[in-house]
C-alpha cells in the first residue's frame, strides 16, 4: 500500500496515514467517487497517482526545509 505520506514519501504529518481521515494514495485510487470525477475530467489513475506522489515529495521537501518543528508523535 502506498500512502500519500508513506515511508518512501514520508513526512511527520503522515505518520498516521491510514489511521485517520486522510486517504492513502491507494485508497484514493480505489475510491468510487474520486474515480467518477477522474473519469469526468479525463484523468487516468496513473496520472492521478503520479500527481499525488509528486505532491507528497514536494510536501516532504518543503517540510524538511521549514523552520517549524515536526508535528505528530
Amino acid at each position: 500500500m502506498i500512502a500519500l505520506f508513506s515511508s518512501e514519501y514520508c513526512c511527520p504529518v503522515g505518520a498516521t496515514a491510514g489511521k485517520n481521515d486522510e486517504l492513502t494514495i491507494t485508497e484514493a485510487l480505489r475510491d468510487p467517487l474520486i474515480a467518477i470525477v477522474m473519469r469526468a475530467d479525463g484523468v487516468t489513475s496513473e496520472e492521478f497517482k503520479r500527481l499525488l506522489e509528486a505532491a507528497a515529495r514536494k510536501l516532504k521537501a518543503n517540510l524538511a526545509n521549514s523552520s517549524f518543528p515536526p508535528t505528530g508523535g
